[in-house]
């Protein structure tokens, strides 16, 4: 119920490729705890981007997991123009030089008025009028900036590839809840919800075509017909069940259609509190894989739709950081057996290894992956 075995030898799980042993797989996503690990910097970390691939993939490759989430690495620029419309505190800049950056959330980026602009003309031409207020960047750059991402982008893919590292996804995009509400601040963008209902969906509705569209094409560039979709904010631990089905569903499902009749597969990461808001997702494409981060519990999804989806995660940061070998192989055990006979699963850390994480916690994880029956 697990893999499917496929003729190159490697193994799949309703197609998605990783490479493995038939048992529970591991995928894993991380970036600064490769900086950790290394020995660098985080400033370094974030300022060369040649030294965080050799990190990411040396720190991966020692971890022993099956496949990292996506090959595309970020950068402080790829965030603020795919999803994080904030600025970016740096480390070494704004922060010690070995802090982890941080995001200016309660800092309006996005005005009221851009709704109207996004609704008429679309993201991609908001972009020159948002980027430049925040990054320090000139709209006049713009085009280079894109154009340096998209071939470090293809450094990252080669790399990956000269390790066989098998990678779930090819690229990434974040709903437009989820944008328009880091944009305008929390509290600026639920007073929307109540005051301007209107131009907040006709602006969603806008970015969602061409969020879908952008999200395909880099998968298909990078020949990784995968997507992961991050949703966060939208979840039942920030709005009421009404503003979910309003907001934020509509166009979350649009997204997930639309990428499924483009013959992308799906990843679906949850943050947060997903609970109330799992009867919807009855409606959501079969075999996707879900990712929680540790506050969704995993079993009340397999008790409404066994096999339905596969189901991915969600090992604590802070037992990853604070527990023991011990402890992670207890947690890690006992999610397998709840999961595991009734859902395709794949183990993982809930949302990313965190920079403080031990690297004989990831390994034990990966130990009691390896060695279930």
């Amino acid at each position: 119920m697990i893999w499917q075995q496929q003729e190159t030898g490697s193994l799949s799980m309703m197609g998605w490729p990783l490479k493995s042993s038939q048992r529970i797989p591991v995928a894993l996503y991380f970036d600064f705890f490769a900086a950790a690990r290394q020995g660098l910097s985080a400033r370094s970390f974030i300022e060369n981007p040649a030294l965080k691939r050799e990190a990411v993939i040396a720190t991966f490759l020692e971890t022993g997991a099956d496949a990292f989430v996506i090959g595309r690495l970020p950068s402080p620029f790829t965030y603020a123009a795919g999803g994080f419309p904030n600025r970016i505190f740096l480390p070494g800049r704004d922060l010690p030089e070995d802090s982890v950056w941080q995001f200016g959330e309660s800092e309006e980026t996005i005005s009221r008025d851009d709704y109207t602009y996004i609704a008429e003309r679309g993201w991609k031409r908001f972009l020159p009028k948002l980027l430049p207020r925040f990054t320090g960047y000139e709209a006049a750059r713009l085009p280079e900036l894109f154009e340096q991402a998209k071939l470090e982008g293809e450094k990252d893919q080669k790399a990956w590839q000269e390790k066989k590292v098998p990678l779930l996804c090819g690229s990434a995009l974040t709903a437009p809840f989820e944008v328009l509400i880091a944009g305008r601040t929390m509290f600026g963008f639920f007073e929307d919800l109540f005051v301007c209902p209107g131009l907040v969906t006709t602006a969603m509705q806008a970015m969602v075509t061409e969020f879908v569209e952008s999200a395909v094409e880099n998968a298909r560039y990078y020949n990784i017909p995968a997507v992961v979709i991050t949703a966060h904010r939208s979840s039942c631990s920030l709005i009421s069940p009404r503003h979910f089905e309003q907001f934020a569903l509509p166009y979350l499902w649009e997204m997930l259609d639309s990428l499924d009749r483009a013959g992308m597969k799906i990843m679906l990461h949850l943050d947060c509190d997903w609970s109330k808001n799992l009867p919807y997702l009855g409606d959501f494409p079969e075999g996707m894989i879900i990712h929680t981060d540790g506050s969704t519990d995993l079993s009340e999804i397999t008790r409404l739709y066994k096999d339905r989806f596969i189901l991915m995660g969600d090992v604590p940061a802070l037992l990853l950081a604070r527990g023991d070998g011990a402890a992670v192989r207890k947690y890690c055990q006992d999610l397998i057996d709840k999961i595991s006979p009734y859902s395709p699963f794949i183990l993982s850390s809930g949302c990313d290894v965190p920079m403080d994480a031990r690297m004989e916690n990831v390994q034990a994880l990966v130990e009691v992956a390896r060695n279930y029956h």
